[in-house]
């Protein structure tokens, strides 16, 4: 069996995103950020997606502004219209999964298989309605024997391993994460089942320690292993400084 190994990288935003940032964006990208109506909310979007941009024209060995994004076939039905994201431009079987929550994001990238990541900043949410609408029948009875306390950082553990999952196969945006099951119970590193199309039915989900406050997961075929990239306090702006369900545009 072959092994597909991925590249995990977590970056801190920067608050501002500068001029050389905007000059990497595609037009359809500034479309998008112009739609968020906070300028902060603008400018994470600009930071981010430029981030993003760097870190696979370091693997791709090429300019960031040179990358160009498209969809692959959607894994369970074959449309191009939300499928997984890819690079069309360079060629290249790079496979990459980007998240931003707010100014964290993480970026994995392989060039031998599929690959999922989610951020999320840890924030008080409904958790029971939530759970009603998220979670599988164990993972709710998990839940429910947790003190009231541990309830929002367990929320948020099982909710990025599903997110990480999911965009590994490729149809994130149409999956019932209720049927979803992630071992809530269990830390580390955790086996899921969760099959699309021609992608891997196995999924090995690592929780990833990105720092206080932030919780995040990466998902790989079972037989994978994964080089986590240094942390950064800022976004490498050089040139020179991974797929997801948020890329095109």
């Amino acid at each position: 069996m072959s092994t597909i190994e991925a590249v995990v990288r977590p970056l801190l935003l920067p608050s501002t995103a500068t001029h050389e940032d905007r000059l990497l964006l595609s037009a359809a990208e500034h479309n998008r950020a112009a739609r968020y109506r906070r300028a902060a909310d603008r400018t994470a979007f600009i930071a981010g997606r430029a981030a993003l941009r760097r870190v696979l024209a370091h693997q791709l060995d090429t300019q960031p502004w040179r990358i160009k994004f498209g969809r692959d076939p959607c894994p369970a039905c074959g449309s191009p219209e939300h499928g997984p994201p890819s690079i069309v431009s360079p060629h290249t079987r790079l496979a990459f999964s980007f998240s931003r929550s707010g100014n964290r994001v993480l970026v994995a990238v392989s060039q031998t298989g599929p690959v999922g990541v989610d951020v999320e900043i840890v924030r008080p949410v409904d958790v029971d309605a939530m759970a009603r609408q998220r979670l599988s029948p164990k993972e709710r009875t998990y839940m429910a024997r947790l003190p009231p306390e541990r309830r929002q950082e367990a929320l948020w553990r099982i909710w990025v391993r599903k997110e990480a999952v999911t965009k590994a196969s490729g149809i994130g945006a149409f999956v019932d994460l209720t049927r979803v099951h992630v071992d809530p119970q269990a830390f580390g590193r955790v086996t899921v089942s969760h099959r699309w199309g021609r992608r891997p039915g196995m999924w090995e989900v690592r929780d990833v320690d990105v720092g206080p406050g932030v919780t995040a997961a990466l998902a790989l075929p079972d037989f994978s292993r994964a080089r986590f990239g240094c942390s950064a306090s800022q976004t490498d702006r050089r040139t020179t400084t991974a797929k997801g369900n948020e890329p095109p545009s």
